[in-house]
């Protein structure tokens, strides 16, 4: 079987959400594996203890922006001050169900952030990615 990517990585505080997009990534054959975290911090923790290890870091960061303990916007605030390796290999797709044109042209003046979508993620854009 081919996938599109190694791994994929969604962070969304929501639990429904994430189900749905995993199904979607799964049956689409867009990555091998997905990795889920319900808030930033987590999946700043991840990156980080996993920054030598290029295979184990994902290649797209489907990231929701409003979440609770830290919102997408701090997690590439952070993301940025930490100059990890992993910010040159995984590229962030924000994923929000704000249409707010500041969220919006906050995350695309942030060279890590190649496309913003509003939520619900269709297959179409999966493929797109």
């Amino acid at each position: 079987m081919s996938f599109k990517y190694k791994k994929i990585m969604i962070i969304d505080d929501d639990a429904i959400d994430n189900y749905l997009v995993k199904v979607l990534i799964n049956t689409n054959n867009i990555a091998e594996t997905t990795l889920e975290f319900d808030n930033g911090e987590k999946a700043l923790e991840y990156l980080v203890s996993n920054k030598n290890n290029p295979d184990n870091l994902p290649e797209i960061i489907l990231l929701d922006i409003y979440m609770p303990r830290m919102n997408g916007l701090e997690f590439i605030e952070k993301l940025d001050e930490m100059q990890l390796e992993c910010g040159k290999k995984c590229k962030i797709c924000v994923v929000s169900s704000s249409i707010d044109d500041n969220d919006i042209l906050r995350t695309k003046l942030n060279s890590n952030v190649f496309k913003f979508t509003t939520k619900p993620i269709t297959p179409e854009f999966l493929s797109s990615l």
